[in-house]
């Protein structure tokens, strides 16, 4: 075993991680430091526990945390032997554990490994059969039917030949996405789908098409109404759902800017209050027997008034911090079900603040140079005063001024001397 490169911290003259244990606390241990590893890590800061961040790329930001211990492990979704390997051999010191897993992959891992992870850790994820019912989106949607949840006009195909069947029982246009969104990350498959975690479909031609290249990856896919209006009709649910099935804690939220526009991931999510999507998903989680973390996202349907169901993160998600600017920390909400300690009373008022992706806003600017989707003023107006931030913290800078210095001022660079070359270009011309 071995902890980051000591090389890379000294030259950031990375302060000494504040790891503080508690002999009767167990630890808790975070898989990838992207964005929801690092917030897991800011979220239990403070707490006495000694947490530690498994990371399988020495490059990323979230690495560089002075709040938690981060040692290299293999990655989940590339080598989960190896994983599995490394975790049991590290049950002597990190017995009792709570497993945070951060992406699909790691959910999909601890599943797969759940027998054998689970005689040394405590896996925060929902009951296996309930896992399996809702990362099945097919499955998701027939459960929120029968909970008197409203759900897009759903159908699932099997092969080319149902394609027939679209028109009448969906409509155009559609969405073409995977029955489990793990499905198009798994191997090369990302890229055989072209790098899209949805596709919006307006035609029966373009269907076709687009079945034909991403039935490559699997052929059982699913096809769902595509529900009409902007970014911000889209909402959610963040919460946390104890053993009984009942939702303990929870902020809601609505996108402001993502990334595709379409079919994309929170650039900026704004917390405020939402009361029309609380009880559906009190309903859902019953119906569903959930248990865990919950991220649940709904688009509010113009024509007949009703927030659609789209999905549920099993997992944390990327602005669960954004709970945080509400005085709603769900990982210590977690923490403290899991481990079988008394929960906080977390009675808060859900305020208006914002969560900001600064790297994928920063990269959709630098595209805004040439296409012009996004001007600054646009973004001005967008943005609000408070602010959560997937990198960047006051209390934790070493982070983001890793990126700063790895990708941020790199990719101002190139992007200036594109944008220079162009205007040169058409100046010449």
């Amino acid at each position: 075993m071995s902890t980051l490169p000591v090389k890379t911290r000294t030259q950031l003259a990375l302060p000494t991680p504040v790891v503080g244990t508690h002999d009767n606390l167990p630890p808790v241990v975070i898989l990838n430091m992207f964005y929801s590893g690092l917030g897991i890590a800011r979220a239990l800061s403070g707490k006495g526990l000694q947490v530690i961040g498994l990371s399988a790329d020495a490059t990323i930001y979230g690495n560089f945390t002075r709040l938690c211990k981060v040692e290299q492990a293999p990655s989940s979704k590339d080598h989960p032997e190896q994983l599995l390997a490394f975790l049991l051999q590290r049950q002597r010191d990190l017995r009792g554990a709570v497993l945070f897993p951060t992406r699909d992959a790691d959910v999909i891992f601890l599943d797969r490994f759940r027998s054998e992870l689970c005689l040394v850790y405590c896996l925060a994820i929902p009951p296996a059969a309930c896992l399996h019912r809702t990362l099945d989106k097919h499955a998701l949607a027939l459960a929120a039917q029968q909970a008197g949840v409203p759900v897009p006009h759903t159908l699932r195909l099997k092969s080319s030949k149902d394609l027939v069947h679209v028109a009448q029982a969906v409509g155009f246009p559609c969405v073409l996405k995977p029955i489990s969104a793990f499905q198009w990350h798994e191997g090369e498959a990302w890229q055989q789908v072209g790098e899209r975690k949805a596709v919006r479909v307006e035609t029966s031609a373009q269907l076709r098409s687009e079945y034909e290249q991403v039935s490559r990856v699997t052929p059982e896919v699913l096809v769902q109404e595509w529900i009409p209006g902007s970014t911000e009709q889209i909402t959610i649910l963040g919460g946390y759902v104890n053993r009984r099935s009942e939702l303990v804690s929870y902020f809601t939220a609505r996108k402001v800017l993502q990334s595709p526009d379409d079919c994309g991931t929170g650039c900026i999510v704004q917390s405020e209050l939402i009361p029309d999507i609380v009880e559906p998903s009190r309903r859902l989680f019953k119906a569903l027997a959930y248990k865990g973390m919950a991220e649940v996202e709904y688009k509010l349907d113009t024509a007949s008034g009703n927030y659609k169901l789209i999905e549920i993160n099993t997992r944390h998600w990327d602005q669960h911090a954004l709970g945080l600017a509400s005085g709603i920390n769900l990982t210590w909400v977690a923490y403290c079900d899991l481990t079988e300690r008394s929960l906080p009373a977390e009675e808060k008022t859900i305020v208006r603040a914002q969560w900001v992706a600064e790297d994928a806003l920063l990269l959709r600017l630098l595209r805004s140079m040439t296409n012009r989707q996004l001007r600054v003023r646009d973004l001005r107006k967008k943005l609000s005063p408070r602010r959560v931030y997937g990198i960047s913290s006051a209390k934790d800078p070493v982070p983001f001024l890793y990126y700063s210095c790895r990708k941020l001022i790199p990719d101002l660079g190139r992007s200036i001397v594109r944008k220079l070359r162009t205007v040169g270009g058409r100046s010449q011309s």
